[in-house]
């Protein structure tokens, strides 16, 4: 644990392309900022200190290289090993190189802790999460200073007050996985602080006796952030003081989140020499393309920074075609600055200030959704444009920066500065002379852990400090009458180590129930103070929800008790949440819900229907059983209380309806006839199994009957409902009730025998319809279960139901799984090629199943061949219907799901007005 006796205050930049330690010693009178160089491998058998530890994990194979080659002078636990070494000789081997880790730690389309990286490696390599990949540079830079301090164990990294910089724009949520992964280096209490305020302290750090020659009160800093994987925008104040003291730094603004950076110009040069190896005829992909992106990283560096007018690119061949496979061309310098100052840092006008802002995300490469406007300038203007009124309320003037202080390393290039520089005054319409001064960085590498070192002194109370707090504002939604509203728990700018209690929000849960709220986030609101309720709307980003459970009194004891909210912003920089009793002093932490990735959503315009209406549906859903001797159909006489259609009734209805048939699970066991319009009518109004606040509990009182299976098992229809709720439902499920699932099936789906293939079942359709709808389930386990249908396919013989499951078992796109259950090109490719050489009578029914399979999602790791999706565009080319046509543009461009496909996707139609596509596998490709 930390100690109040600290020997040093250390800063932790933990960068996507490099990561950099500095400290202060404060056993020294001077108490002076020094940077520590990581021991590290630098090359095979060479160990030495290096002034950055680049954030590249290599994962070396078992008879690749010499083990005593990589030995660390430190116990390790594994042979991954992190540094200059890892990153030279990974670009070699991509396939083993974890790379862009912080990237993947705000990436909430994946698992953050599923061993995804490197993302789209062979299976025989062993993979890591994001979290792991995190915790293993800090466990090296944990490992690395304890070796340097070992004759004094006082002096280890896990007793000093460690500072560790994150982006601005992370979430709350890719906060906390920093702190966990902190937690798994042995480092279990840090601070975080966002890289932008990190680098504007390394300069006050240089300028801490005369930064009143450089800045005057009034006056607003833009501090511009872009490194390897995102870009951050900081705005701060010096400000006059009320009781005539000196003025004081504060903190106006942070930005959105943004994963754009170094990366992404790297991604630009690539597809440019892409081009000019096969002039326009070839396209790289695996580990080629990974090659080229790393080769093209460095030629950028030679090339902006002036000391080359030309870099020759040679990509070798692979395998028997080493030498006849090799490909080589010249990358020149003016047309590198031509794709990075035209595509990255455009000109622009006092139009652009205005313009709508960029899309934040889409672009899908090496599986991260980059975002879609690879502008940075736009994104500036987008920026200083949304917190005009924030500059005008607190300082009465416009959001132009009288002064710019450029980090991170895609930013070294002067002429990359100039440009941002001059894009600035033609925002506002000003004089190319009226460009902010530039705040000289002479560190960018460094800039972020100094600031970060000098922040923890300026926490106890040394140095200049820069009023911040909480770099966004956070709600929770309330509903208000028959309206939902946002309620504002923590202010922007509430300080480290406050808390707020709300007693007038009050609410009022059922105890030994999941409790969950939907959270909400602001960069840009401004004025907004705990306890105000301000209308959702666009200036509200949504969090993944926040969940407890509240125990209390006897462990099934159905009771409401009343309890309001409280928050606090904790000393570590992170947002704690929880409900507080208000008839006992028991409270109840609220955590953050990431079971499932993409949570369905239901906007605020959904149809409602009055209560008593709901009421009277529901009691007419339960008397359609109470006939013993037979059931009613109950769809016709809710529709006509609730007047809607049965496709109409809104999810507020159908989970009553659920709630009360599961209450009853007996009344399915009166006859077959009640099972069926049981298993039925529960299997409708509970799709997706997922999207409302207590859908997970509802699926946990499920599940208890899963085990018995259906209750008249002899009737044939009796268990095609069975299997057709559980298809309903998957999506709530969870991967370990899925995988349960599946092994349960496997002597159906994997039969030993070989014998005569007997037709097709109706209840086998059904079954492969429930494995279709499991997005959970591993790679592994969904390929074995594509090769055991795949003999089953057949264009006339074949029942349409099948080729859907074997469509959406193989397809591209998600509806509500993480994006690393993706089947593998390599997997499918041949299944395409045999599918399209079959005798199809119907090309709508083959493009039907292909387009899921071939459908473009712009990531590479995912993609199938260009060739591959022409050759189907050829095919396919002979349907007649012009919208059916239309559909084939997604086989040559990344195009966004439309709710039709997505009911098609799920194959039926979900409650109205809910999603389950988050968007993040959608964007323009190529843009840059």
């Amino acid at each position: 644990m930390q100690t109040s006796q600290s020997a040093f205050v250390v800063g932790i930049d933990l960068g996507t392309t490099n990561s950099a330690v500095s400290f202060v010693d404060l056993r020294e009178a001077s108490r002076g900022i020094k940077s520590f160089p990581v021991s590290q491998l630098t090359g095979a058998g060479v160990f030495a200190r290096n002034s950055v530890l680049p954030s590249f994990l290599y994962i070396p194979g078992s008879h690749e290289m010499d083990m005593e080659a990589i030995t660390h002078p430190w116990p390790k636990s594994t042979d991954i090993f992190a540094g200059v070494f890892a990153r030279d000789y990974g670009g070699k081997v991509p396939a083993r190189l974890v790379v862009s880790a912080k990237s993947w730690l705000c990436h909430d389309q994946v698992d953050r802790r599923a061993a995804i990286l490197p993302w789209g490696a062979p299976k025989e390599v062993p993979k890591l999460s994001p979290i792991e990949a995190t915790a293993h540079y800090l466990s090296h830079i944990r490992s690395a200073w304890n070796t340097f301090h070992a004759k004094d164990p006082d002096c280890h990294l896990e007793h000093q007050k460690v500072t560790i910089t994150v982006p601005a724009s992370f979430d709350e949520v890719a906060r906390e996985m920093t702190l966990e992964a902190a937690r798994i280096a042995g480092l279990p209490r840090v601070t975080l602080l966002e890289e932008p305020l990190a680098a504007f302290y390394s300069w006050l750090l240089r300028h801490e006796k005369n930064w009143m020659d450089f800045i005057k009160p009034g006056e607003l800093v833009l501090v511009c952030d872009m490194g390897g994987g995102t870009t951050d925008f900081t705005l701060i104040s010096l400000k006059e003081s009320e009781d005539g003291g000196s003025p004081r730094f504060e903190r106006l603004a942070v930005g959105e989140h943004l994963i754009l950076g170094g990366d992404n110009v790297d991604l630009a040069l690539a597809r440019l020499v892409e081009m000019k190896l096969g002039k326009g005829d070839i396209s790289l992909s695996g580990d080629r393309w990974k090659i080229l992106c790393h080769l093209c990283r460095a030629a950028k560096e030679n090339l902006l920074d002036a000391k080359k007018e030309k870099e020759r690119i040679t990509l070798v061949g692979e395998g028997r075609k080493l030498i006849g496979d090799t490909l080589s061309t010249f990358l020149e310098k003016d047309e590198v600055e031509r794709v990075v100052l035209e595509g990255f840092f455009p000109n622009l006008g006092p139009d652009d200030l205005r313009r709508e802002k960029p899309v934040m995300g889409g672009v899908t490469e090496f599986g991260l959704p980059y975002a879609s406007d690879p502008a940075l300038t736009r994104h500036m203007a987008a920026f200083l444009h949304g917190h005009k009124d924030e500059v005008q309320r607190r300082m009465e003037r416009t959001p132009k920066p009288d002064h710019i202080l450029f980090n991170g390393g895609a930013l070294k290039p002067l002429v990359i500065r100039d440009r941002i520089r001059s894009a600035i005054p033609a925002l506002f319409g000003l004089s190319p002379d009226e460009s902010p001064q530039e705040l000289e960085n002479p560190a960018p590498d460094l800039a972020v852990s100094l600031g970060a070192a000098y922040y923890g002194l300026v926490k106890s109370g040394m140095g200049v400090k820069v009023g911040s707090g909480s770099p966004r504002s956070y709600y929770v939604g309330v509903a208000v009458g028959d309206k939902r509203k946002a309620l504002c728990l923590v202010e922007r700018g509430l300080d480290e180590g406050s808390t707020i209690d709300l007693p007038q929000s009050r609410f009022e849960v059922q105890a030994n129930q999941p409790v969950q709220f939907d959270v909400f986030a602001s960069s840009f609101r401004s004025g907004d103070k705990a306890g105000d309720l301000v209308d959702i709307d666009d200036s509200l980003a949504s969090l993944p929800p926040l969940r407890t459970l509240i125990r209390f009194g006897k462990r099934d004891e159905a009771r409401n008790i009343p309890v309001h909210m409280a928050a606090a912003y904790t000393e570590m920089g992170s947002l704690a949440l929880w409900c507080r009793s208000e008839i006992t002093d028991h409270r109840w932490e609220l955590s953050f819900q990431l079971r499932q990735q993409v949570q369905a959503s239901v906007p605020e315009n959904r149809e409602t229907v009055d209560a008593d209406r709901i009421d009277s549906a529901v009691c007419a859903a339960l008397m359609a059983f109470e006939d013993t001797g037979g059931v009613d159909n109950p769809v016709r006489e809710i529709s006509a209380i609730v007047l809607l259609s049965k496709n109409q009734w809104p999810l507020d209805l159908l989970r009553k309806i659920s709630d009360a048939l599961i209450g009853e699970p007996d009344l399915r066991t009166l006859s077959p006839a009640h099972e069926t319009r049981w298993l039925n009518l529960l299997g409708f109004c509970l799709r997706p199994g997922t999207g409302e606040a207590f859908d997970e509990e509802r699926i946990r009182k499920l599940w208890k009957i899963y085990r018995d299976g259906p209750v008249f098992a002899n009737k044939a229809q009796n268990r095609n409902e069975w299997w057709i709720l559980w298809r309903r439902v998957a999506a709530g499920l969870g991967p370990g009730r899925q995988r349960q699932i599946l092994q349960d099936l496997s002597p159906l789906l994997f039969p030993k025998s070989k014998g005569k293939k007997a037709p097709v079942s109706q209840e086998m359709v059904e079954i492969w319809s429930v494995i279709a709808n499991m997005e959970h389930l591993s790679v592994q386990d969904k390929t074995r279960c594509a090769e055991a249908l795949f003999p089953q396919l057949h264009p006339r013989k074949t029942p349409e139901r099948l080729l859907w499951a074997f469509s959406r078992i193989c397809s591209r796109n998600m509806l509500y799984g993480p994006a690393d259950r993706v089947l593998p090109p390599s997997v499918i490719t041949g299944w395409v090629e045999a599918l399209m050489d079959m005798p199809w009578t119907d090309p709508e029914a083959l493009a039907a199943l292909l387009i899921p399979m071939a459908r473009m999602t712009g990531d590479r790791v995912r993609d199938l061949s260009p060739e591959l999706r022409q050759k189907l565009v050829t095919v396919l080319s002979v349907i007649q219907d012009a919208e059916k046509r239309q559909a084939l543009t997604c086989l040559g461009a990344v195009v966004a799901m439309e709710q039709r496909e997505e009911k098609a996707m799920f194959g039926e139609s979900l409650p109205p007005g809910l999603r389950m596509m988050a968007g993040a596998e959608t964007g323009i490709v190529d843009k840059a």
